[in-house]
């Protein structure tokens, strides 16, 4: 199997941090030719699920990790995020009423849902206290 590992990142958990998220996962999706549709789709799937952390893992300050691996074969890229914030899975969440949310005008809550559409698959485990949820996305 042909797997390449890519340098983790580390982050504070502000919002105003994802500049630096964003240019990781671009110098990955340079690396492997990931381009269209399918980097849009990561760029807007990671960004809401570091959103997510940003306002509602930590109290304060915390530190979000990420981990890429890309596998050549299956031309698969696997997304790790990584927080020592409150224990969250968030794909114990029902997915929105679309419609009902459109009619009644609700705002917010839709992040989750997103993610799920524009990834192939995500999984989400608590191992030593931290949250972790991992992303794959074919990249053709």
């Amino acid at each position: 199997m042909d797997t390449k590992e890519f340098h983790e990142l580390s982050v504070d958990s502000p919002i105003e941090n994802f500049a630096v998220v964003k240019d990781w996962l671009q110098s990955i999706f340079d690396i492997i030719g990931c381009v269209g549709k399918p980097a849009k789709q990561l760029f807007i799937a990671v960004d809401e699920m570091f959103t997510n952390i940003a306002h509602y893992a930590y109290q304060d300050v915390g530190k979000v990790y990420f981990k890429a691996s890309y596998n050549a074969d299956e031309k698969t890229l696997k997304i790790s995020i990584i927080d020592n914030g409150d224990k969250y899975n968030p794909l114990e969440k029902p997915d929105p009423d679309i419609a009902q949310r459109i009619k009644d005008k609700t705002v917010g809550g839709l992040g989750i849902f997103m993610t799920k559409k524009m990834v192939d698959s995500i999984e989400y485990s608590r191992v030593d206290d931290k949250n972790v949820l991992v992303l794959y996305k074919k990249i053709i």
